[in-house]
């Protein structure tokens, strides 16, 4: 179920009616608020915490939140504040898109023109709705969903069921779905679909989501095979993703790691502050057991930074 609260201008009789329209024809699994007064939607963001908030025309309300905004011909302001941008015509989506405007969906308003109804318009605009939840995935995992991922890849690294303490089957409640999508949007999904084998867990099969991405975004690339030094220092100016969390992962994990000439070489590049606080994260996420730690992990503010690399990263 996806909660939609519909915000439009007071006193705007035609975009009150396509609102009230647009609700009624919605697919069941859309519930749908609409409010024309700030104050009333700010309250009620608060109290039913809807998971997107589709603004029309001039309205706005000052909450955070995934946004949807259809323009109606007012100019718009603020990219990338709005996940989605509905235009009723291609004639209006060219000029959003020449004014910079991005992330443009074209979907055609029934009460100014026959070439489409409100069950169209209704099915386009839930699929568009869909899209926004299918951007920036991780905060839509649930803790069992989030857990068996991070099972997955540590299996999936060591090799072998045994390590993953604790692991008897995967809850029902997992989300398959979503956490193939994420896995494949952080370029872990051959890690994951290797864990589950080593696992024996049986999943539906993965299929492509369209979703809006950030401005930039590519597909993650594995740093497997390189030496884990060139790795931290790719760290250092580029940031955290969770594949390079199990790049690392993986190289404390190899039958070639030397620790002694591992801590050595961390002092001498004086990467030994990254290093432990990656190690904490990995020890968070991976359950990272204290026989694979060479130094003693930290969490700090650094630690709190890389850990926000990852939580952001597919955050537009």
């Amino acid at each position: 179920m996806m909660k939609i609260l519909h915000i439009y201008p007071k006193d705007d009789n035609s975009l009150a009616r396509y609102v009230a329209l647009l609700i009624k024809a919605l697919p069941e699994h859309v519930e749908s608020r609409a409010s024309d007064d700030p104050v009333a939607a700010k309250k009620m963001c608060k109290e039913w915490q809807p998971d997107i908030i589709h603004l029309y025309g001039s309205a706005s309300c000052d909450v955070s939140g995934r946004r949807v905004i259809s323009p109606c011909g007012v100019p718009v302001a603020k990219q990338p504040t709005f996940y989605a941008v509905i235009a009723r015509s291609p004639l209006e989506a060219e000029t959003l898109s020449a004014q910079g405007v991005k992330r443009v969906e074209i979907i055609r308003n029934p009460l100014v023109t026959k070439t489409t109804n409100f069950d169209e318009t209704a099915q386009k605009t839930a699929y568009v709705y869909q899209k926004v939840m299918d951007s920036h995935p991780l905060p839509l995992l649930s803790e069992t969903t989030r857990t068996l991922l991070y099972q997955l890849l540590k299996a999936a690294v060591c090799g072998d069921k045994r390590w993953v303490v604790g692991f008897t089957a995967p809850p029902s409640d997992v989300n398959y779905r979503l956490l193939f999508h994420y896995a494949d949007l952080e370029g872990v999904l051959p890690l994951v679909q290797k864990g589950l084998n080593i696992l024996g867990i049986e999943a539906p099969v993965h299929q492509k989501i369209a979703c809006y991405l950030p401005d930039g975004y590519q597909q993650p690339v594995s740093m497997s095979g390189r030496d884990i030094m060139d790795m931290l220092n790719d760290i250092q100016d580029n940031g955290l993703t969770l594949l390079r969390l199990v790049n690392v992962f993986e190289a404390l994990h190899a039958p070639s790691f030397n620790e002694d000439q591992f801590m050595k070489r961390l002092d001498n590049e004086s990467l030994s502050p990254l290093f432990r606080s990656i190690l904490s994260i990995a020890q968070e996420l991976l359950a990272l057991e204290e026989g694979f730690m060479p130094c003693e992990p930290i969490d700090n503010g650094d630690t709190r930074k890389l850990r926000d690399n990852i939580n952001n990263h597919l955050r537009l």
